[in-house]
């Protein structure tokens, strides 16, 4: 294994000794030497121009998109302790995506660029290659669930009008869409403008999800205060709505003033988990254990319904851009695809392969879950930590600290496991059923 992290880490203790850094906290790092001023960044080679607003519609939109239609469907799983768990997993997003960053400093004079920079620093090539792994297979892997969603419904709704064209149809006409601003925005701080109007979207949408909740709800609606057995597949689930780890370090790489950034990470967790405890409690108080994922999918047919749909259906197709951005950013730096060209043409065949691969696998539930606890656990709940203690030191965090990491990673083990094992059971067992019909 690569020796680097083992001499960068020595280097950092044996400079800075008497200086002791809060992992829970939320100051910046001491050892950035990216001043509030700076409006370019050398270690990108990108424009620090983004204001503290753009960054928090870029966080937001990606967090609260498609995972707050399938809140309500967690609570069926877990029962009225899936408020506990939102609350819980807010709290984790603050303290992972402040570590994160702080990762990205741990060098004096230096910026590291994304998370694989962090697994290599941390434990050699085989940290790089393992973090790649789940860092791609996170963002590659949302853009093919916004892909299904968004395919899943526009026809959803022209059926109802007698134009029934396929889902997959539609999933390649939404490919297309989401090519076409991949292919003309070259970095994060362009797509700010997208992030702004696809969060306002999802707001729109909880608020119609609750009205009609109110409205249409079930009066023999069954309810429990807890189902433990459900809580492994539900916490990846949930996990997955809070996450947007991985885009982190490229958002913060874009910001005029980076020192504002955990204002920003907190910021977007407290709206986000105000927003999902509102549609988790009436959607499952409306509806119970019968709550489907989507919940749009539950909620009786109507105008409302119809705007909600259209919608999330575009909020989808404005976040997949962002979430393919940070992958085409470190792709792209380590292919040296510098000329328009070249990066236009690479970023064409990755779109056209996810469209494929969407096409392939309509089960947006199955393949949420499985998304959310194979890579976004790992990504969320256990590279931060790992990766932070690695490069400053298990010394240089508190006992209560610790336990709070510990717990952190436990829920990430566990969501990982056995939401892996679950969501994989659910996945086969709806392929086999479309066959057999």
């Amino acid at each position: 294994m690569n020796s680097l992290g083992d001499k960068e880490v020595k280097s950092l203790d044996e400079k800075h000794d008497s200086k002791e850094l809060d992992g829970a906290s939320g100051s910046y790092l001491e050892a950035s030497t990216t001043s509030d001023d700076n409006d370019f960044d050398p270690e990108h080679n990108l424009p620090r121009n983004a204001g503290f607003m753009s960054a928090f519609s870029n966080v937001i939109c990606i967090i609260i998109g498609t995972g707050c239609l399938q809140i309500p469907y967690a609570f069926a799983k877990t029962g009225w302790i899936g408020v506990i768990i939102i609350v819980i997993s807010a709290f984790i997003g603050m303290y992972t995506g402040n570590l994160t960053i702080k990762c990205l400093y741990y060098k004096p004079g230096h910026r590291l660029h994304s998370f694989p920079d962090i697994g290599q620093a941390a434990f050699g090539r085989i940290g790089r290659y393992f973090t790649l792994f789940f860092n791609y297979l996170y963002s590659l892997g949302t853009t093919c669930l916004y892909l299904i969603l968004a395919g899943q419904f526009i026809n959803q709704l022209l059926v109802t009008l007698n134009v029934d064209l396929g889902k997959r149809i539609w999933i390649v006409i939404c490919g297309v869409v989401v090519w076409i601003p991949v292919v003309i925005v070259k970095n994060m701080s362009e797509v700010a403008i997208l992030a702004l109007f696809g969060f306002l979207a999802s707001v729109v949408v909880i608020i119609f999800s609750v009205i009609q909740s109110f409205r249409f709800p079930d009066i023999n609606a069954h309810h429990d205060p807890a189902i433990g057995v459900g809580i492994p597949v539900a916490l990846s689930s949930i996990v997955f709505s809070f996450a947007g780890t991985i885009v982190y370090p490229h958002v913060e790489a874009s910001m005029k003033k980076p020192k504002q950034w955990p204002y920003v990470v907190i910021s977007a967790m407290v709206v986000c988990c105000s927003l999902y405890v509102l549609i988790g409690v009436v959607g499952y108080w409306a509806y119970g254990t019968t709550v489907k994922s989507p919940i749009l999918d539950t909620i009786p047919s109507g105008p409302l319904t119809t705007i909600a749909i259209i919608l999330i259906t575009l909020h989808v197709l404005l976040a997949a851009p962002i979430m393919l951005m940070s992958y085409f950013l470190e792709t792209e730096r380590m292919l040296n695809l510098k000329k328009r060209w070249k990066w236009s043409i690479y970023r064409t065949v990755v779109v056209i392969a996810l469209t494929g691969i969407s096409c392939a696998i309509p089960y947006f539930s199955d393949f949420l879950s499985l998304i959310g606890a194979l890579a976004t656990t790992t990504m969320f709940c256990i590279v931060p930590i790992i990766g932070y203690l690695r490069l400053y030191g298990w010394r240089r965090v508190s006992w209560y600290e610790m336990l709070w990491m510990a717990i952190v990673l436990a829920i990430g083990l566990v969501g990982c496991v056995w939401g892996s094992i679950d969501a994989i059971k659910a996945l086969v067992n709806d392929v086999q059923n479309d066959k057999n019909h």
